[in-house]
C-alpha cells in the first residue's frame, strides 16, 4: 500500500512538472492561459479600461453613428488675454457624411466677444472666426478624420469567451507565436515577457465576426506581454499596414490604460493616452493626454480628467482640469461639460450649421501649421479689443 501511495505521489509530481514546463516553455499554452485569465479576471475588474461600458452600444450607436452634442465651456489663464471666457458649444458629427461641426459662442462676463467655430469634412479641417470679419483657415490633413470603430456583433463578456472555447483553442494552435527577449516593466514593477503573434491571412473568422469587420487581406501582427502568472500586462497592435510605425497599445494591470501612436510627416508624431482613474468614485473616470510633437522640437499637449456616464438620452461627458501646454508652458486652462445623443434624422451637417465654405481657401498643412500662432494671436487681439472697449 505504501508503495502505491509513493507511485501516486510521483505521478502527481510528474504531472505538475509537466504543467509547469508547458507554462514556462510552451508559448501557445501561455497565450491560451492568458485568454482564460483575461475573461475570468480582467473583465470583472473595476480597473479594466472599459469596465461598466457597453462597447457594442458605444461603438455602434455613438462612435459610428450620427450624433448631436451640446454643452458649456470655461476657459481661464489664456496667455496674452487677462480675462476668463465662458460660452456654449454645440455641434454634430456624421461618420457617413464624413462631416463635423462645432460652434462656440464666447463671452467675457456679460459681453459677447464673438464666435469661434470648427468644421471638418473628409480629411479637411476648417477654422472660422466670424468675430474677425470672417477670417477663416482651411487645411487638408491628408488623413481620414472619421475612422470607424469596430461594429461589435457581440458584447465582449465572459459568456462570449466561454461560448467560443473551442474556437479560441483552435485559433491559438493555428497562429504563429514566438517568445522574444523583450520585456515590459509595469508601473508596479512587474516584469512581463513579450510573445510576438502573427495571425495569418484567413485565420480567426470568429474574431472578425465579433468585431463586425471584413477579414483582412493581410497578416495581422501584435505583441502580448505576460507576467509569470500568464496575466496580460500589455497588448500592442501593429498598425504599420496602414501607417508605418503606428500602433495601439493596451497596458497596465487589468488593462487599465490605452495609448494610440501615429507618426506624422516631417518627423512629427501624435500620441493619445487614456488611463482609467480607479481612485475616483465617478462611474467612469479617466486621465487623458494628447501630445503633438513637431519637427521644430516643440511639444504641444492637452491634459484633462474625463468623466463619462450614461443617461436616458445618451451620455454625459465632462472634461475638467484641462491644461493646454507648449513645452510645459501653460497656454490655457478650462473645462467642458456636455451631453451626447444619437440622431437618426440628422440631415446635412453643414446645412444644419448654416456654413458656407465657398470662399475659404484650403491651404497645405505646413502653411497653416506655421501660421497657427498668428491666427491665435489675431483672435486674442480682437477679443481683447472688444473687452477693452468696456474698460474692465
Amino acid at each position: 500500500m505504501k508503495r502505491k501511495h509513493q507511485i501516486l505521489i510521483l505521478i502527481i509530481f510528474i504531472f505538475f512538472l509537466f504543467i509547469k514546463a508547458q507554462m514556462d516553455f510552451n508559448p501557445s499554452i501561455r497565450v491560451l492561459l492568458s485568454i482564460v485569465d483575461f475573461s475570468e479576471s480582467t473583465l470583472t475588474s473595476s480597473d479594466y479600461l472599459a469596465y461598466g461600458i457597453d462597447l457594442k452600444d458605444l461603438f455602434r450607436n455613438y462612435t459610428n453613428s450620427d450624433i448631436n452634442y451640446r454643452g458649456s465651456a470655461y476657459i481661464k489663464k489664456v496667455k496674452g488675454f487677462p480675462y476668463s471666457i465662458s460660452g456654449s458649444i454645440e455641434g454634430q458629427r456624421s461618420p457617413e457624411q464624413k462631416k463635423f461641426s462645432c460652434e462656440s459662442d464666447l463671452n467675457v462676463l456679460v459681453l459677447n466677444v464673438g464666435m469661434l467655430n470648427a468644421y471638418a469634412k473628409d480629411d479637411t479641417v476648417y477654422l472660422v472666426a466670424p468675430m474677425l470679419g470672417g477670417l477663416s483657415y482651411g487645411f487638408d490633413t491628408n488623413d481620414d478624420l472619421f475612422p470607424k470603430a469596430p461594429n461589435l456583433n457581440y458584447d465582449i463578456t465572459r459568456e462570449w469567451f466561454h461560448e467560443n472555447k473551442m474556437n479560441i483553442w483552435n485559433f491559438v494552435r493555428s497562429i504563429d507565436i514566438k517568445e522574444t527577449d523583450q520585456f515590459f516593466i509595469d508601473t508596479d514593477g512587474t516584469k512581463a515577457k513579450e510573445y510576438a503573434i502573427t495571425i495569418p491571412q484567413g485565420e480567426g473568422d470568429f474574431i472578425w465576426e465579433l468585431l463586425g469587420v471584413d477579414a483582412p487581406d493581410h497578416d495581422i501582427k501584435c505583441s502580448l506581454f505576460l507576467d509569470k502568472w500568464c496575466h496580460t500586462r500589455k497588448v500592442v497592435f501593429d498598425l504599420s499596414y496602414k501607417t508605418e510605425g503606428a500602433y495601439i497599445a493596451i497596458y497596465g494591470n487589468d488593462c487599465n490604460s490605452m495609448e494610440i501612436y501615429a507618426p506624422l510627416p516631417d518627423d512629427e508624431s501624435f500620441t493619445c493616452t487614456i488611463k482609467r482613474d480607479g481612485t475616483n468614485n465617478y462611474t467612469n473616470a479617466y486621465i487623458n493626454n494628447i501630445t503633438y510633437s513637431t519637427s521644430g522640437g516643440n511639444i504641444f499637449s492637452i491634459d484633462s480628467n474625463g468623466y463619462l456616464n450614461y443617461t436616458e438620452e445618451g451620455f454625459k461627458l465632462e472634461l475638467s482640469d484641462i491644461q493646454v501646454k507648449k513645452n510645459n508652458e501653460v497656454l490655457a486652462e478650462g473645462y467642458v461639460k456636455g451631453r451626447i445623443s444619437k440622431d437618426e434624422n440628422m440631415g446635412d451637417v453643414f446645412e444644419n450649421a448654416g456654413v458656407d465654405f465657398s470662399n475659404i481657401e484650403v491651404i497645405d498643412w505646413d502653411t497653416i501649421k506655421n501660421d497657427t500662432a498668428s491666427f491665435v494671436d489675431d483672435v486674442i487681439e480682437q477679443a481683447r479689443k472688444n473687452v477693452d472697449l468696456f474698460d474692465f
